[in-house]
């Protein structure tokens, strides 16, 4: 059982890592690839240690989508993470934690879930800005 703020979740910590680990798909974008790299070199360690909590690989999410902001020097990305449990106590639309510069929210639209996951999922949606870091390939 892990504890969230008012949040009580059963989560399979290993089975949602091993999940991660054989979700191959990545998007080959510039976008996709300067997301993989801010969540590799550049993530604070609070959100490290929340998405280690959860078995969730910051750079595999199962939906991104992208837009760029601040005049093109940042990106505002959002997306879903898939983790193997189910929420014991908790209400999920009320579940927001920002940590840093990351909003993480339950949601209930199970949407692109991986197909190595299986049984009982929950669905963590989140945005976050993150900087342009990657060299763009001519």
């Amino acid at each position: 059982m892990i504890q969230i703020e008012d949040w009580l979740l059963a989560v399979d910590v290993e089975s949602t890592k091993m999940g991660f680990e054989f979700n191959s798909y990545r998007c080959t974008s510039d976008e996709c690839r300067n997301f993989v790299e801010a969540c590799e070199k550049h993530m604070k360690p609070v959100v490290l240690d929340f998405a280690q909590q959860l078995g969730i690989d910051l750079s595999k999410p199962s939906q991104l989508e992208s837009h760029h902001v601040n005049n093109n020097t940042a990106i505002m990305y959002s997306g879903k993470y898939h983790i193997i449990g189910e929420v014991i106590e908790g209400e999920i639309d009320a579940w927001d934690i920002v940590l840093e510069e990351h909003c993480f929210s339950l949601s209930a639209d199970f949407d692109m879930v991986p197909v190595v996951m299986t049984g009982s999922v929950i669905e963590i949606s989140f945005e976050v800005v993150l900087p342009w870091v990657v060299e763009v390939k001519v």
